[in-house]
């Protein structure tokens, strides 16, 4: 099952659930405030470059990992 990250719309905390795919969060309870009704949040993924590291293997001197900055 993957992770996804909800965002409750009362008091704004981010939670991470493993849940099944498709979960759209109007059922899970917000560790918070108890607001039952969490908004899915679109996140990011992290993945290995080709030397190891966190860039894509062709970003630039200065990308720094960051490769939304160089590309």
């Amino acid at each position: 099952m993957p992770m996804y990250e909800f965002q409750c719309p009362n008091c704004g905390v981010v939670t991470t659930e493993l849940c099944r795919m498709g979960e759209n969060g109007e059922s899970l309870l917000c560790s918070a405030c108890g607001l039952t009704g969490l908004m899915k949040q679109i996140s990011g993924f992290a993945s290995l470059g080709l030397s190891g590291g966190s860039g894509g293997g062709n970003c630039s001197a200065g990308c720094s990992g960051n490769c939304a900055s160089c590309h």
